[in-house]
């Protein structure tokens, strides 16, 4: 995150997405995964004590499952959803690794501010999965499990977390430049909402969104004039539809 904003509303700065600033190797297991274990265990001593000594801890025991359901819950949502941005991202990218959602003990020990990133190899090929931030994840997910009311009325936050999952998806079918994999993206945006259950009019506000309040505020090597309707970057001239 660059800049302080632009007076965007609800905007918390301008957003960058970098091909190479966010990773620090994702851990695929997670704190959570090992409290997760850890609770798991700590419940099966007790099970195990309480038969031995004919003497059950409900109580100890209670204090352990509630908080390991939740864990668990929560654990199969995180799966769930970096399962559903993987298959949005292979719409734009069908040969890709998909996404990686950063976990919150990533989070924690992160330092950068780029939404998200593609690693690229030697060749220029990308080199694994988008790797997206906790934030943007989250905002993400907010966004997919929305009901159609919420999502006649996107937040500034979901309409970039969209975003940053086109603009990733972007670059992981090949494409290095940012300011190409920005305005790919800008057109892209409407259906990767569509993928994310919006219908046709919801998805288009998203997009529109984005590309009135966010794109004219992004450093200058992520826009470029060929982005606007029947420029250079426009994949579709001349059907009337921008973004």
């Amino acid at each position: 995150m660059v800049g302080d904003g632009g007076g965007v509303p609800g905007c918390r700065g301008v957003w960058r997405f970098k091909r190479g600033v966010l990773r620090a190797d994702p851990l695929r297991v997670g704190i959570r995964t090992f409290v997760v274990i850890g609770l798991a265990a700590w419940a099966g001593w007790l099970l195990v004590r309480g038969l031995i000594n004919r003497t059950m801890p409900w109580i100890g025991l209670a204090m352990l499952v509630v908080p390991l359901v939740w864990l668990l819950v929560t654990e199969r949502q995180w799966i769930d959803s970096e399962h559903e941005f993987s298959a949005v991202a292979r719409t734009i990218a069908p040969a890709s690794a998909g996404v990686h959602c950063q976990r919150w003990g990533e989070r924690i020990t992160y330092l950068g501010s780029d939404l998200g990133h593609v690693e690229f190899d030697a060749d220029g090929q990308p080199a694994g999965p988008a790797y997206l931030t906790y934030d943007v994840c989250r905002d993400l997910s907010s966004y997919w499990h929305a009901g159609f009311t919420a999502k006649n009325h996107p937040t500034t936050e979901q309409a970039i977390a969209v975003h940053v999952l086109s603009h990733e998806s972007e670059h992981l079918t090949g494409i290095e430049s940012e300011s190409m994999a920005e305005c790919f993206a800008v057109q892209q945006d409407t259906k990767t909402a569509e993928e994310l259950g919006a219908n046709p009019q919801q998805a288009y506000l998203v997009a529109l969104r984005y590309w009135t309040l966010i794109y004219p505020n992004m450093p200058s090597d992520y826009t470029t004039p060929d982005c606007a309707p029947g420029g250079k970057l426009d994949r579709n001239p001349g059907d009337t539809v921008w973004p």
